[in-house]
């Protein structure tokens, strides 16, 4: 599903800072991460958590959102074994702005998020954004869902790379 003209982010808090009831330590509370066209079709991801407290391991529960259908799944977002993490990508993706021939590609260790991009050669970038089952994504049952964005390669780019770091680093 191709998500109309260009995107739009709405605007988001990162690193507010409450206590925990359990711990009474300051622990980072952040709001969802947000990128959403004109036509209302959107991207979400909320922060991401360690689901072992060993720190290796990071999970971040993701929506795709267009025309009354709505698709979660949770993506494995660590960098491990020599893969280039989220912000990474987007930081690469950035620093190109003016370009680059072929599609681009980054998918969570478990293969429930993957996001491809590729340039217009002319001033944008489209960002297709895929969600898949989680756990199992690629069992004989699994389902997946994709929606693209198409973004202006500068301005907009850049302001996509600065968000998913933002969400990452908190």
């Amino acid at each position: 599903m191709a998500a109309g003209p260009a995107a739009t982010r709405r605007a988001a808090r990162y690193d507010v800072r409450a206590a925990n009831p359990a711990s009474g330590i300051m622990t980072p509370v952040t709001e969802p991460f947000r990128w959403q066209t004109a036509e209302g079709y959107q991207w979400i991801m909320h922060p991401p958590v360690d689901p072992y407290g060993e720190g290796y391991v990071r999970k971040a529960d993701v929506e795709i959102r267009a025309d009354g259908l709505t698709v979660r799944t949770t993506a494995t977002l660590s960098a491990m074994y020599d893969k280039v993490d989220l912000a990474e990508y987007f930081a690469g993706l950035a620093a190109d702005w003016r370009g680059w021939k072929g599609e681009r590609q980054w998918e969570a260790l478990e293969q429930e998020m993957q996001i491809d991009s590729w340039h217009d050669g002319r001033a944008n970038v489209m960002v297709a954004v895929t969600v898949r089952r989680p756990e199992r994504a690629y069992a004989d049952d699994a389902w997946s869902a994709r929606i693209v964005f198409t973004l202006e390669s500068g301005e907009q780019l850049t302001a996509l790379a600065s968000d998913i770091r933002n969400l990452l680093a908190a």
